[in-house]
């Protein structure tokens, strides 16, 4: 009997040492992610011709935690790198709130609504009318980030701009989805090469 105890236990600190391995590789790919993400909203914030594309950049960096099927590191990553961006790329606080309100959350709610086999129609509709919420947010608070360089300063259009913002957002936002899901097949693929 004292033998078969001694296993019991000897096999419940291997499962312990196993599972602090496990959590302990998430947690590495959850850090990486936020440093790969802040070091992209950073030079989105000081370089003006990465803005948009910095926020793309972040937004692919928030899928490594998923590729492990974890939400919680996703979230985590998100938080701690809203928070470090905040602090670091104060040069453009659109692009940080863009982050916060959209980006950021972007993949987290797709994983879940895959996850969950949630109706794709629906859930292509309130993502894009959450999209287009976060623009418009974006457009009444820091009009220039948006506007500024385009077509959309110029007085003909100002009138039409909710219009074009909308309908024009809800269309990019779909091309985007798209892009988004290929690019976390393609993420989950190359984390399970690397067997992290």
């Amino acid at each position: 009997m004292v033998l078969r105890n001694g296993y019991l236990q000897y096999g419940a600190q291997l499962l312990l040492q196993l599972q602090i391995m496990k959590d302990s590789k998430l947690i590495a790919l959850s850090a990486i992610a936020t440093a790969m993400a802040v070091v992209a909203l950073i030079a989105g914030a000081y370089v003006p011709v990465l803005e948009y594309s910095a926020l793309f950049i972040a937004s692919l960096c928030s899928m490594l935690p998923l590729a492990k099927k974890s939400v919680k590191g996703a979230i985590l990553s998100f938080a701690a790198t809203s928070l470090l961006a905040a602090f670091t790329a104060i040069a453009q606080p659109a692009m940080i709130i863009f982050y916060v309100v959209f980006f950021g959350l972007h993949p987290t709610v797709n994983y879940i609504m895959r996850e969950k086999n949630f109706n794709k129609v629906l859930g292509v509709l309130i993502k894009a009318a959450w999209f287009v919420g976060a623009v418009l947010l974006i457009y009444f608070t820091f009009g220039e980030f948006l506007t500024e360089g385009t077509f959309l300063e110029r007085e003909e259009v100002k009138k039409y701009v909710l219009l074009i913002l909308t309908i024009g957002g809800a269309l990019l936002f779909i091309v985007y989805d798209l892009l988004m899901n290929r690019f976390q097949k393609f993420v989950d693929i190359t984390v399970a090469r690397l067997k992290f």
